[in-house]
């Protein structure tokens, strides 16, 4: 009985087997792209290596990684030439190979033909991302003069591929078919590192049986038929009837590689001086597109055909290419290698986010404005129109702001009344004073416009907050007489003699208004854009200069009568130009140690500063415990380019200097729109909402006053958690021409609700809701259309997120002034663009003790650590925890952003300071004060990444549970937890197509009978019972 049972159960073994074998081989990858691997040719320095282009529709085509190389020689004569690009037969990987040729910089064919490589050049890569080491591999035979334009095929027949090219023998070698001509040669290979010896496949001959050179072969399988196309690279015809003169191509078939080639009628022998024929099928279509290379200048061009077996094409006329293209090869891709091509070499096509609740950064004050100078003259209006201006600008449904800055005018002389500061646009930067002359009694009456508007915010918004700022002090107290600045731009125009009286007006204001109308302003600001050369004599604007040791000298005045005057009010500074002045002027206050204590908050204006200085600030400002304020900008460009600019620059300035308030400059503006919100006519009473309203109400209107700013380590996405936890908002900005692929995995979230509500401004659009986004698989993905700006609104349960690093958990490590994670890239750790394909970028963190471990990555099942080895730059080795020179302590500084120090006390560092994709990254002694950006680390969780089995249990991980299937009564259930379109077929243990089709629900259900099925789904097969 055993016995039978065994036999019983190896026949039905051998059935399955040999049924899922012929299920693979049945079942074909749903491609929906296509990726041309390519030269550039020798008149580039770097023109002969290998570059990638990717298509759609098979036509148009986009080069990628910024028209740089994606692979480079560093072995033989360092150049490639004729890529070849291929899937392997089992589609695990992918294979390039090409030419070992550089002519660039000696332009010498001859010797090219004569004395070049006998080997080709070898990749491989499961993922078009990584990539193996490059390997040389000899493949022609004895006395070849050259090893031209490699390409391969997989031989059902033998099971292996055949490798073939073109050489050239020289007469001067004594050895079989030395005549100086092109032949294509061939060997055979199971892995693309051992070959075969090699052999004659292709000997072109002339009407008089005499060889002639040819060049250049490729082929392709359509059913049981090979398709060959080669070139005959002499000068004359190859049989009677063809050209005699001109370089053109052969097409021919056979039933097998290694049979008998028939050749196909054609015009293209009509086609003169084209090489590098490269065929491959339209997906989804009975359609074939070959490539022709006119090496005359003209480059690369399509032909189609519908029936190759006929040898007719067609010229399409909408066609597109990279500018320079020479002999490649294309291969077809699916939905997820395209996503991953484009998110490693094309980033700012793609968005691929993880939001992760533990990574915290500054919780939001609010988003304002300051009222000068638009109040000063709206505030002349009816009071219809400043209550519909007042209603948009502060209402929770419109731009909700909350935050506004009164600006305490000085006043100029009053000969110099509407005078020289009144530049064309009215009299809105002509302020009033409250004293016409020193001994001058207040005139409370004075800013009548200003203050009508501000009281009509406080009537609606009864939790605004209000600081009051000086442009400049009362002309009276100036060493010009003049408000706007000193006769020198670059000298103080305040004399210290008044530094007391000017502190006293200051005050005496911000009392009049909390006694009067019960408005207490949170902060005081003596200073705006002090130490720049902007504020001259009969200027455009009040203003006046303070260079560092004046702003001590008046904070030292100022901050005792402040604090002696009974007002909870605080002084705030400095309100410099930019981020890069404001660093100066806080590293003096700090290295003067009494002034940080008499602040009570940091003001900085974003008109200047890149990523790098404003994370320096940020640091500094986090030293010195001072609450943040990004308290004006403006100025991004006219139009929605102009607009989705500024918005740029916010979504930098929340992410890398992490103010807690965010200030406007201008609500409402005459002329262009790239100063205000609401373009208005001052002398008409006339108004109009612009672009730039509805581009910032995507922000302010969704994260409101008390939501917290999450670390996604991108600067196009704004995240923010509501105060309970419950909702979640993300702003998306693309501020290119093309349109973006927005993915965030929404997994490390407890729970989420199904659908996310979208608001989208771009040129059609302002802010107008769109059907709601579903979450799929624990993800939002989103298309962003080209010039846009969305927000997802979504209700969650944010749950803890992942605040600790785990065992076995990949992380992205991002410096915290750039958005390009730490990769080992061919030995080297440098930043990359990150991608989510590519392992390399994946870090684990071994804990050694507390605080300090080992930092590894895996390649190819080797653990490598980050290691000291005593150099600058930092290094890899294989992991030993026990290897001093692999420990380092992670150091948390708050806002999700950590310091990364080795055994030997240096901090983790980019070289040169740069955050580009590139950067190499070393060691340095610590960092001076001021310059620490590169030096700081957010670590985030990888998107999309695995978790351990247990880890979570409230989400799907998506590349562990891509799909399911399963058998219920009467049918099949295939469960697809990727939203793709996937091919399936449905078996008999005997090998018989009983179902096939299409699946892109997430469910479908299969009626069946009762019985036994082997299904194929996309790459996944199983064995079901149907009762």
């Amino acid at each position: 009985m055993n016995r039978l049972i065994l036999t019983f159960l190896r026949i039905s073994l051998t059935l399955l087997l040999s049924s899922l074998s012929a299920v693979v081989a049945c079942a074909e990858e749903v491609y929906s792209a296509y990726l041309f691997a390519y030269f550039k040719g020798e008149g580039l320095a770097q023109g002969e290596q290998i570059y990638f282009a990717v298509s759609r529709d098979g036509l148009h085509w986009t080069d990628i990684n910024d028209g740089n190389p994606v692979l480079t020689s560093s072995l033989g004569e360092k150049g490639l030439r004729d890529p070849f690009i291929m899937r392997s037969a089992d589609g695990s990987k992918f294979y390039v190979i090409a030419t070992d040729l550089k002519i660039n910089g000696n332009n010498d064919w001859t010797a090219a033909q004569t004395k070049g490589s006998k080997s080709i050049m070898v990749w491989e890569s499961g993922d078009l991302i990584n990539w193996s080491e490059q390997r040389m591999c000899r493949v022609a035979p004895d006395g070849a003069g050259c090893t031209w334009a490699p390409e391969a095929v997989y031989d059902d027949e033998s099971g292996q591929y055949l490798v073939f090219w073109s050489s050239k023998i020289p007469s001067s070698q004594s050895v079989p078919n030395n005549d100086n001509t092109h032949r294509v040669y061939y060997c055979t290979t199971k892995d693309f590192k051992s070959f075969s010896q090699a052999k004659v496949w292709i000997e072109l001959k002339n009407p008089s049986g005499n060889a002639i050179s040819v060049i250049d072969a490729t082929v392709i399988k359509v059913g049981n038929t090979y398709y060959r196309f080669k070139k005959n690279e002499a000068t004359e015809a190859h049989k009677y009837g063809m050209p005699s003169s001109g370089k053109y191509i052969i097409m021919e078939r056979a039933s097998s590689l290694s049979g008998q080639w028939t050749e196909i009628s054609t015009d293209m022998s009509q086609i003169a001086w084209v090489e590098g024929p490269t065929c491959f099928k339209f997906n989804g279509e009975d359609k074939w597109c070959l490539f022709l290379d006119d090496f005359g200048g003209k480059g690369y061009y399509p032909l189609v055909s519908t029936d190759l077996a006929s040898g007719k094409f067609t010229q399409p006329s909408d066609y597109s290419l990279p500018s320079v293209m020479r002999h490649g090869s294309v291969v077809p891709i699916t939905e997820e290698e395209y996503a991953n091509l484009m998110s490693k070499y094309a980033p700012s096509s793609v968005g691929v986010i993880r939001v992760n609740p533990a990574t915290k950064q500054q919780t939001l004050e609010g988003w304002g404005v300051s009222l000068c100078w638009w109040a000063n003259m709206c505030g002349k209006w009816t009071d219809e129109k400043i209550d519909d201006l007042v209603e948009k600008l502060t209402s929770p449904d419109q731009l909700n702001y909350n935050i506004f800055r009164y600006n305490i005018g000085g006043g100029d002389h009053p000969s110099h009344y509407d005078g020289h500061m009144c530049n064309g646009k009215g009299k809105r930067a002509e302020m009033e004073g409250f004293k016409a002359y020193e001994n001058a009694d207040y005139d409370w009456n004075a800013d009548a416009a200003q203050r009508k508007i501000m009281l009509k915010i406080k009537e609606v918004r009864p939790d605004a907050i209000f600081e009051a700022f000086s442009n400049s002090a009362p002309y009276w107290m100036t060493y010009s007489g003049c408000s706007s600045g000193n006769s020198s731009a670059d000298k103080d125009n305040l004399k210290p003699e008044y530094y007391g009286k000017f502190s006293d007006y200051l005050i005496d204001v911000c009392k009049y208004y909390k006694e009067q109308y019960g408005i207490e302003f949170k902060t005081l600001e003596p200073f705006n854009e002090p130490n720049t050369n902007y504020w001259g004599e009969k200027g455009g604007q009040e203003g006046c200069h303070f260079d560092p040791s004046s702003q001590v000298a008046l904070i030292r005045v100022l901050y005792p009568k402040l604090k002696a005057s009974g007002l909870n009010t605080v002084l705030s500074a400095s309100d410099e130009t930019n981020v890069t002045t404001a660093i100066g002027e806080l590293q003096t206050f700090v290295k003067e140690g009494d002034i940080i204590p008499m602040l009570g908050q940091f003001n900085v204006h974003t008109y200047g500063g890149d990523a790098m200085n404003k994370a320096n600030l940020r640091d500094l400002v986090t030293e010195t415990g001072l609450p943040f304020w990004m308290s004006e900008t403006g100025a991004g460009g006219t139009g929605l380019e102009g607009n989705l600019n500024l918005a740029q620059r916010m979504f930098e300035d929340m992410n890398y200097l992490l103010p807690q308030a965010w200030v406007d400059w201008q609500y409402v503006e005459e002329g262009n729109d790239q100063w205000c919100l609401i373009k208005g006519d001052f002398a008409r009473q006339n108004y109009t909402v612009v672009k730039n309203f509805y581009v910032r109400m995507q922000v302010t209107r969704f994260i409101r006053q008390g939501y917290t700013l999450l670390s996604v380590g991108r600067n196009d996405v704004l995240a923010a958690l509501s105060p309970k936890g419950d909702e979640l908002v993300l702003v998306l900005l693309n501020t290119g021409s093309a349109e973006k692929n927005m993915t965030i995995d929404l997994s490390l979230l407890k729970n989420t609700d199904s659908k996310a509500s979208l608001y989208v401004t771009n040129a059609s659009l302002n802010c107008h809701k769109q059907s709601d986004v579903e979450v799929k698989d624990g993800k939002l993905s989103y298309m962003m259309g080209a010039q846009e700006i969305s927000t997802l609104v979504l209700g969650v349960e944010a749950g803890d997120g992942i605040s600790n690093f785990k065992k076995d958990t990949p992380y992205l490590m991002i410096p915290r002034a750039g958005t390009s994670p730490i990769s080992l890239n061919g030995g080297t750790i440098q930043l990359s663009s990150f991608c989510v394909a590519d392992t390399m970028q994946r870090w684990y963190f071994n804990e050694l003790s507390q605080g300090a471990y080992n930092i590894y990555t895996v390649l190819e099942g080797k653990k490598l650590a980050l290691t000291d080895d005593g150099s600058y730059f930092l290094s890899v080795s294989e992991l030993s925890p026990s290897a001093e020179n692999q420990r380092f302590e992670v150091v948390p500084l708050g806002e999700n952003c950590f310091k990364i120090i080795s055994a030997s006390s240096k901090l983790m560092d980019l070289e040169g300071e740069k955050t580009l994709s590139g950067t190499k990254v070393g060691l340095w002694e610590a960092g001076q004060t001021g310059s620490n950006g590169h030096r700081e680390w957010r670590i985030l969780s990888v998107p999309f990444s695995p978790y351990p089995d247990g880890d979570r249990t409230d989400c799907v991980v998506p590349e562990i549970h891509e799909a399911q299937i399963y058998a219920v009564e009467g049918k099949v259930v295939l469960l697809n937890l990727q939203s793709r379109t996937e091919p399936y077929w449905i078996y008999l243990p005997d090998g018989s197509l009983v179902k096939s089709g299409l699946s892109g629900l997430d469910v479908t259900e299969i009626p069946l009978a009762k019985g036994l099925y082997i299904v194929r789904w996309g790459k996944i097969t199983k064995k079901v019972f149907v009762r």
